[in-house]
């Protein structure tokens, strides 16, 4: 059985809790800074105050799949940025990544399963990780993009999950 299924059997047992999104995301980056030298990590946003009801795990897991997409696409030394933003009704997870940049193949999906557009070293390579993010963000309500971006003159690839916040 595949990872993504196995989600999906998961998400019915589920339990939703509030959380603080902004306290997750922070030390979530933190940790991929002290495990990976390799690359510059950035968080952008607040430490606190972005109130979700949803599975701080499942959030986790959908930042892990969304960083390790990054850094097999960042050059060595090259910076991967999170941000996180919050505006009226939804919380705003971008990830950023200086490299290569998406298709142009409009008719290719790289959130369908099995899609996989990485070239030599990653042979094999199932394309499920993209396929999690989608089914995490739709857990919560939310929806995954992908688009080609520069940022201070850095070509690279932005995913952005959008996911309603809570109102306190």
């Amino acid at each position: 059985m595949s990872e993504a299924a196995r989600l999906e059997q998961s998400f019915d047992h589920a339990d939703k809790e509030a959380f603080d999104l902004a306290d997750v995301i922070g030390q979530a980056t933190e940790a991929y800074q002290s495990l990976d030298a390799h690359h510059q990590f950035d968080y952008v946003g607040p430490t606190s105050g972005v109130s979700l009801t949803g599975s701080p795990e499942l959030m986790v897991q959908l930042l892990d799949k969304l960083v390790d997409n990054a850094r097999d696409f960042t050059p060595q030394d090259g910076r991967i940025q999170i941000e996180l933003k919050q505006a009226e009704n939804q919380a705003c997870l971008l990830v950023f990544n200086e490299g290569s940049a998406l298709p142009d193949n409009p008719d290719t999906s790289i959130f369908s399963p099995f899609v996989s557009v990485r070239k030599g070293q990653e042979e094999g390579h199932l394309g499920q990780g993209l396929l999690i993010v989608q089914l995490i963000a739709d857990f919560h309500g939310g929806r995954v993009e992908a688009r080609n971006e520069a940022r201070n003159d850095i070509e690279g690839v932005c995913f952005q999950v959008t996911i309603p916040v809570d109102h306190v």
